[in-house]
């Protein structure tokens, strides 16, 4: 089960579970799309950031999806991949919230990972969260309700 992968100048592996007959010493083949997915975006997004002029302070990605093992062991017609896909985003930045909803059309629409998930049908669900935008967001609200003129 365990599989030599070679791509450009490196080398890693692949493996499966001791219970599906692999050794549990790499992660899965499925498991590296995941991962593949958490990594392609985070690249997207910092591109995407640099052209928009955000400054990123950290960049957080975490992806859960499940697969109806079954359809791999051919033992009912469910298709072997992924059923469902949930990645969260965390991006920390002070920009503001116009212009981190623009970041985030733009990396949902441009990242080549996602998208294939996406096109293969499997439902995606996306949480993004910006935290030192809430915060920069609530101090330009507080700023402009500070009374600007002389107490009457």
């Amino acid at each position: 089960m365990t599989t030599e992968l070679r791509v450009r100048d490196f080398t890693f592996r692949s493996d499966e579970p001791e219970p599906a007959g692999g050794t549990n010493r790499a992660p899965t083949p499925m498991e590296f799309v995941a991962g593949a997915v958490n990594a392609c975006i985070t690249f997207v997004i910092e591109t995407v950031a640099k052209e928009l002029g955000v400054t990123l302070d950290a960049i957080t990605t975490n992806a859960a999806a499940h697969m109806d093992i079954r359809g791999f062991e051919g033992t009912a017609d469910v298709s072997p991949h992924f059923q469902d896909f949930t990645l969260t985003i965390s991006v920390v930045t002070d920009s503001a919230p116009a212009v981190l909803e623009q970041l985030r059309v733009k990396v949902e629409r441009r990242c080549p990972a996602l998208n294939l998930v996406r096109d293969a049908g499997v439902p995606v669900q996306l949480a993004w969260d910006f935290p030192g935008a809430a915060t920069a967001a609530m101090a330009t609200e507080q700023a402009r309700a500070l009374p600007t003129g002389p107490a009457r």
